[in-house]
């Protein structure tokens, strides 16, 4: 199993500045610690995660570090020009060097496609086109497109990318039905908010998909692989981090409910099931941990989750340590108990 992070950078009520630059040591810190990758949201206009540019945290956590491998879960295809996007990418595939992969998607919050002017209803047909034109844009030394949404004259893409015939795609799956699409497409897959249960099942139709495609699977950064997010807190004790991941967690919930700091003092598992109806249903403490839904624990306790994990086949775990009220400190020291028993 390989291991990576992953980032929404919540507006938790720091100063944004200091915000990023802890997300940057962070980043920092884990690669000396042996992570391999690490991968941002894009949300906007909310305290969820300010991140609305993704691409500038990569580039800047380029230059701290020397081998971690970069991306975004994902870029919001409606929001961006694709000739733009694929010109962007293309510069930023060359500063890494290679360290960056392309994540393909259509994004689920109404209110932002609302606050853009675009409509919801349209996400996945321009998902689609925009993942066409990036393509055409990358490989073809000319092209030109007209569309539903995009027309684009003949033109050629400067600067070229970094990696051949272009950097690797990725996608996000949250039911089967995704899986099996991504898979016959030989892309990596990851999945988030999906009971564990669920998540063994849909590695399966993984595989059989990867099984079915006729072009040999890719290898290296172009591997077909699956991945997994999960909000992870690691402290001495059971315990501790019991009581501190606990309100973290219902941080990370509060603020996905777009509300805004200050995050609330004291947790309440009925607060906590409220706020998890949205993406969970519905679920208490106590519930959405038997479901696997997060790695918090002492550390012997995440070690035991992480084989778990392996056993069903997850190829890269990916830990969320940043999220909710955790401060840099928790962050780190979390991150390197993480290491310590698991890694």
């Amino acid at each position: 199993m390989d291991f990576g992070l992953f980032f929404y950078c919540q507006g938790r009520g720091v100063p944004d500045d200091q915000a990023y630059a802890e997300v940057l040591d962070q980043i920092a810190l884990a690669e000396q610690l042996g992570f391999q990758e690490c991968w941002f949201a894009e949300h906007h206009f909310t305290d969820y995660s300010v991140l609305p540019s993704p691409n500038l945290m990569i580039a800047a956590a380029l230059q701290r570090t020397q081998h971690m491998r970069f991306g975004n879960y994902i870029n919001i295809l409606p929001f961006h020009n694709p000739a733009r996007l694929a010109a962007e990418s293309a510069m930023l595939d060359n500063l890494a060097r290679g360290r960056f992969d392309f994540g393909v998607g259509k994004g689920v919050r109404p209110g932002e496609f609302a606050k853009f002017g675009l409509d919801f209803d349209d996400r996945v047909a321009m998902t689609e086109e925009a993942t066409e034109i990036l393509l055409k844009a990358w490989t073809q030394e000319q092209f030109s497109h007209q569309g539903v949404y995009w027309n684009f004259p003949e033109l050629s893409l400067r600067p070229r990318v970094y990696q051949r015939p272009h950097p690797p795609l990725h996608s996000v799956a949250s039911r089967p039905d995704s899986v099996i699409r991504i898979g016959s497409h030989g892309w990596p897959v990851a999945m988030h908010f999906t009971p564990t249960a669920a998540v063994a099942q849909c590695v399966t139709h993984y595989h059989e998909a990867l099984a079915q495609r006729s072009e040999p699977a890719g290898t290296g950064a172009y591997r077909p692989r699956f991945l997994l997010c999960r909000e992870t807190f690691v402290a001495e004790t059971a315990e501790q981090a019991r009581a501190e991941g606990a309100l973290a967690l219902q941080g990370f919930w509060y603020l996905s409910s777009l509300a805004s700091p200050p995050l609330p003092p004291e947790f309440s598992d009925a607060r906590f099931k409220e706020l998890t109806g949205r993406v969970w249903g519905g679920q208490t403490y106590d519930e959405l941990d038997a479901l696997g839904g997060m790695l918090i624990g002492s550390p012997e306790q995440v070690a035991q989750r992480v084989e778990q994990l392996q056993t069903i086949g997850i190829d890269t775990l990916l830990l969320v340590v940043n999220f909710g009220n955790l401060t840099h400190e928790q962050v780190c020291s979390s991150l390197e108990l993480f290491a310590k028993a698991v890694m």
